[in-house]
């Protein structure tokens, strides 16, 4: 068996990257001003019966795409707080009622489970992930994979063990608007990516007063060691899909991060920061994020050698030609602009990355994204974290 810390990403998923790309490599060309993404209908050998451990807000969203899963059953939920898992149970469209545990054995001593979903505070994720494998189970685990690097490797271990099944869940690698955005890279004319400047902000991560947990109990959020800060939080998602475009390892990372607006609930987790990444092969991302927002849009912008797209608003643009002073290229065409509403919605990748692990569950998929592509994620999280506490920048190798 190969040594999971030096075990390459590319070296594991080969030719299986491409399923979970989808038509985004296909070569067919963007020339329409609306694209459509083709829906495919499939029928699993079984109805897979799924337990859900974490029953805070984000189960809502992934309790919400299961109803539109007909393949996966929620067979039982498990949190420690009784009346959430009531108020999760009441939003399950189809299928039996589910099972109330409130403990990680006895929901892993399920036998009738064939899998778990991880939806719990960001530093729980290895505890529970290796134990679920360990159990037999496969595994949907929410972003980020988890806090650390040495915490993925042995996740990684686990699953190498186990032979089940780890999918991470970074939905934008299924929801048909970023697959429009690789699409684009891929076959527009825009050259080679050299730099990205992602911009990630929103509002405070307070959720509605009948969501919260009881009067006293920690908003796990808040804290640094539990949550990673607004990188984590958030970040996650962006970096995510900055690694799929530039489909090329990140060797250094340099951060500033820390809290800047202390009108919000009072946190040690930091509230804003910004990262600067350089991957191997000289491209460069450029990553901003708060919580402290109050309505403004920022475009996701990809700088290639040839052309600059944008994405936000629900458009991808593209834009031709060299800097100001050059002349453009003959064989460059017009500037172009693809709308990404309908099939394109970032909200269907939820669905469809869950389709996708029903697959996976089945034998007809391999898990995408898998830890692989999840560690390398925090590599750049953990890395961030690490330069801004210690006022340097971080190789990669030293995580692990």
């Amino acid at each position: 068996m190969k040594n999971t810390k030096n075990f390459s990403r590319r070296e594991f998923i080969g030719a299986s990257s491409l399923a979970g790309i989808g038509f985004a490599l296909s070569g067919t060309p963007l020339m329409a001003q609306s694209l459509a993404i083709p829906t495919e209908t499939f029928t699993t050998s079984k109805k897979f019966k799924i337990g859900i451990i974490g029953c805070g807000n984000r189960s809502k969203t992934i309790i919400g795409a299961l109803n539109n899963v007909p393949e996966i059953e929620i067979a039982a939920l498990c949190d420690i707080v009784p009346h959430k898992m009531k108020q999760r149970s009441e939003l399950i469209k189809t299928g039996d009622k589910p099972k109330f545990v409130n403990n990680l054995d006895d929901l892993l001593n399920m036998d009738e489970l064939d899998a778990v979903a991880v939806i719990t505070p960001n530093d729980t994720h290895k505890e529970i992930v290796i134990a679920a494998l360990e159990a037999g189970k496969h595994v949907f685990c929410e972003k980020p994979m988890a806090i650390t690097v040495a915490d993925c490797n042995e996740m990684i271990g686990a699953v190498d063990r186990s032979r089940k099944a780890l999918q991470i869940g970074t939905q934008r690698r299924h929801s048909g608007e970023y697959k429009a955005l690789i699409e684009a890279i891929r076959t527009k004319p825009v050259g080679k990516i050299l730099q990205s400047g992602l911009f990630d902000y929103r509002g405070d991560w307070r959720v509605p007063e009948a969501d919260e947990y009881p009067t006293g109990t920690p908003y796990w959020r808040l804290d640094q060691k539990r949550s990673g800060g607004v990188v984590y939080e958030m970040g996650a998602h962006i970096i995510d899909v900055n690694n799929w475009v530039f489909d090329s390892e990140p060797v250094s990372v340099c951060s500033l991060q820390g809290v800047n607006n202390f009108s919000l609930r009072k946190r040690d987790s930091s509230d804003h920061g910004g990262v600067l990444v350089q991957y191997a092969n000289g491209a460069m991302m450029n990553y901003g994020g708060n919580v402290y927002n109050y309505g403004s849009n920022a475009l996701d912008t990809f700088f290639g050698v040839n052309g600059t797209l944008q994405m936000g608003g629900g458009k991808l643009s593209i834009k031709y030609g060299f800097p100001n002073g050059f002349p453009k290229p003959k064989d460059l065409p017009q500037a172009e602009q693809i709308s990404l509403t309908g099939n394109n919605r970032e909200g269907d990748g939820v669905v469809e990355q869950l389709r996708h692990f029903a697959k996976v569950m089945d034998g007809k998929e391999k898990p995408y994204p898998d830890g692989y592509i999840g560690r390398q994620c925090v590599q750049i999280l953990e890395g961030s974290v690490r330069s801004a506490q210690e006022r340097r920048i971080i190789d990669i190798k030293e995580l692990g």
